[in-house]
């Protein structure tokens, strides 16, 4: 099947993840693409080919040559917009969180997700990488058995926008939450938010999130004034064992009570990477579900999506409107507990 999708949006991401995955996908013909400004209206031709439509925002898209599925990568401030677009439209959407850029719009808008009736699908693509996938095979499999304590650390010299109307916790929530949700299976049912200041806005540049899930914590550290770029790494302690993932290098170190020294090993990514590793299987279950069949891999492409469709499974999908509305309440419970100085009730998600 040759799917048409339109690109709502052109800037890096798309350009430097989104194409690429489509293009080692190949089930999928760009047939249209929206950019606010000249320049990269004329970008999109240049770079697509004369035959693309192209618009200046969402909604003209959406009314223009009929398509199949949308991807969307705008600004943190045309999200909701471009995602309103969207879910009005009834088109299957591959997009990026947050759902709004304002705390106050974020509950009407997880409303309007859980209420689409097309597919929706969330880049959360570190919960596809294929190392991350792994360790969280093993965690369920008991390898390290009861887990006590499970954390993401995220450094990067990203910085903190001042003018943010979001905490950084909840901004990021749905990547980094996300993967403490997927290794634990669980959901936490409250949080606890510790920041460090210097900015005058909601969002600074070193904090810390508690999570309780029961008997196990779960804890995301970050730090966006790093000397380094960018490294996250994911570590579980269990009653029987230590993993510990980074997710850049695809390297996966596990030690046991049996094995008491640490072993390594490399799990690949497949290739070639696109913007980020989990890229590639993150749009390939998005496809999937549009088509409603998987795509057939051949001996010659690195990473077995197959395999990781095996351990994710996708009904639902594991980036569906419940997950991601889900992710956003865990956010708004950490504003709460930025406001109140203390721990913080996740509402639970019910749809309709």
């Amino acid at each position: 099947m040759n799917l048409r999708v339109g690109l709502i949006g052109y800037g890096n991401w798309t350009r430097m993840a989104y194409l690429p995955a489509l293009r080692r996908d190949g089930r999928a013909q760009i047939v249209s693409a929206a950019a606010p400004s000249a320049a990269t209206q004329q970008r999109i031709t240049s770079e697509l080919g004369p035959e693309i439509s192209v618009f200046s925002n969402a909604a003209d898209l959406l009314n223009g040559p009929p398509v199949d599925a949308v991807f969307i990568a705008v600004s943190d401030a045309a999200h909701e917009e471009a995602l309103s677009a969207a879910l009005d439209a009834g088109v299957p959407m591959f997009y990026e969180p947050p759902l709004s850029n304002r705390r106050r719009r974020i509950r009407p808008m997880v409303e309007r997700l859980l209420d689409a009736p097309q597919v929706t699908h969330a880049d959360l693509e570190i919960g596809f990488i294929p190392v991350f996938v792994e360790a969280a095979r093993r965690v369920r499999a008991g390898v390290i058995g009861q887990v006590h304590t499970a954390s993401v650390r995220l450094q990067s010299s990203w910085g903190a926008d001042p003018d943010a109307d979001l905490s950084t916790l909840n901004h990021i929530a749905p990547w980094y939450v996300d993967t403490l949700n997927r290794i634990l299976d669980a959901t936490p049912s409250r949080v606890l938010i510790l920041e460090g200041d210097g900015l005058p806005g909601r969002a600074q540049r070193q904090c810390q999130g508690l999570y309780d899930y029961g008997v196990t914590w779960g804890t995301v550290q970050v730090n966006l004034d790093c000397v380094v770029d960018l490294e996250t790494t994911v570590e579980v302690n269990g009653e029987d064992g230590d993993l510990v993932v980074d997710l850049f290098s695809g390297e996966l170190r596990q030690r046991t009570r049996g094995q008491s020294d640490w072993s390594a090993e490399m799990i690949a990514e497949s290739e070639p990477r696109a913007g980020w590793p989990g890229m590639n299987e993150c749009v390939a279950l998005f496809l999937d579900a549009v088509t409603d069949e998987p795509l057939a891999e051949t001996d010659s492409e690195a990473g077995d999506v197959n395999a990781l469709r095996e351990k994710l499974g996708t009904g639902p999908l594991p980036a569906d409107a419940k997950s991601v509305a889900q992710l956003h309440m865990i956010g708004l419970a950490a504003e709460a507990s930025k406001d109140n100085g203390g721990w913080a009730e996740v509402e639970e998600v019910h749809p309709a």
